[in-house]
């Protein structure tokens, strides 16, 4: 078939126009669940028979993807293999080229749905093995990539679920809403219904109430950029970077965050290596109620050495009296510090762990 738009996929669902492979990715993952499962639906009913519903979603056997794409329907038309998360790209040449050789013989009563409803995907740099399965899914099947919303899209959405709750938000508020909430739909829609919910039916969503009661993305999205740096997951840091710039982070508050969470990294290595309890090192430098930030941060970094711990607080430190005093791109200094960042934190192992 081809690659097809959420709207003419979901017109070839309602048609019967039924293909025997699908894959369903993307950003927006709340679209790609309710396409799935809108598929799953008009496929086999609201209930689907045990029999020839088979559902893989933590462990892949091949063996067993090979067996359940075989079953004969009994008591319904379709077969329905349903593939959810898989790591496509994890997957060792021999076990990609044997998925679809098992792709290959799909009798015509089978259904095969690859759905990635949690799986973070980097939609410009798809990996190769993703890659080879989406080329011959779009020449023997159908696939549908759930991309994001537009800001002005994205709005109008919110305005449209807060209509069928009885509620009213003006535009601006729902770009407010957004910029505090980011751009996945699943935590907008949560943030919407708490809303909802305190206005009431007939109600109007005001500014005040966003402000009081919208949980901020933006510094728990820096804070997850810092956890994804130290555990030197480089694609999802990058992944969250162009989140804060999608939400208006300037770079300088991403900076801050990181800087202070690193000053918490040190703090509770010292602490550690000396001794020292870590509620009086809390006490020392004023921590509060952020006690539990100086706890948690000992364990996020046993990987790392103290010497790199040092150096990394020195290239922050960098970084940051260079966008005070220099013309410098703020973005790509802010991704030259990631960067600088994650490979100091797998060039060493830390040698305090190991005692």
């Amino acid at each position: 078939m081809s690659e097809l738009s959420r709207k003419d996929l979901r017109k070839r669902i309602n048609d019967k126009q039924f293909d025997k492979i699908y894959l369903l990715y993307g950003e927006e993952k709340m679209y790609i669940k309710s396409d799935t499962n809108y598929l799953t639906e008009k496929l086999m009913g609201k209930n689907p028979p045990e029999f020839n519903f088979h559902k893989f979603e933590k462990d892949y056997e091949l063996d067993d993807i090979a067996v359940s794409v075989q079953v004969v329907p009994f008591m319904s038309e379709n077969n329905v293999v349903l593939i959810s998360d898989m790591d496509i790209n994890s997957l060792v040449k021999s076990d990609l080229d044997r998925l679809i050789a098992i792709l290959d013989n799909v009798p015509d009563t089978t259904v095969v749905i690859f759905t990635m409803p949690t799986l973070v995907q980097d939609m410009k740099k798809l990996g190769s093995g993703f890659t080879k399965l989406k080329k011959y899914v779009e020449k023997n099947g159908t696939a549908c990539a759930a991309s994001r919303e537009t800001d002005l899209s994205l709005a109008r959405q919110i305005i449209r679920w807060a209509d069928s709750r009885g509620v009213k938000i003006e535009q601006a508020d729902a770009f407010k809403l957004q910029e505090y909430a980011g751009f996945d739909l699943n935590t907008i829609k949560n943030e919407l219904d708490k809303l909802c919910n305190y206005v009431g039916d007939g109600g109007i969503i005001t500014r005040e109430n966003i402000e009081n009661l919208v949980t901020k993305q933006l510094e728990a999205n820096i804070f997850h950029l810092t956890d994804a740096i130290v555990s030197g997951d480089s694609d999802k840091a990058y992944n969250i970077l162009e989140t804060l710039y999608y939400q208006k982070a300037e770079p300088n508050e991403i900076i801050n965050v990181i800087s202070m969470s690193y000053l918490d990294f040190y703090r509770a290595r010292v602490a550690a290596e000396s001794g020292t309890p870590i509620s009086e090192v809390a006490k020392e430098f004023g921590y509060g109620r952020r006690e539990f930030a100086l706890k948690k941060a000992g364990s996020k970094t046993r990987g790392i050495s103290t010497e790199n711990l040092r150096e990394s607080l020195d290239i922050i430190t960098e970084t940051t009296a260079k966008l005070r005093s220099t013309a410098i791109n703020d973005k790509i200094a802010v991704e030259a510090l990631v960067a600088k960042l994650i490979i100091l934190a797998g060039k060493s192992e830390n040698k305090y762990d190991k005692r």
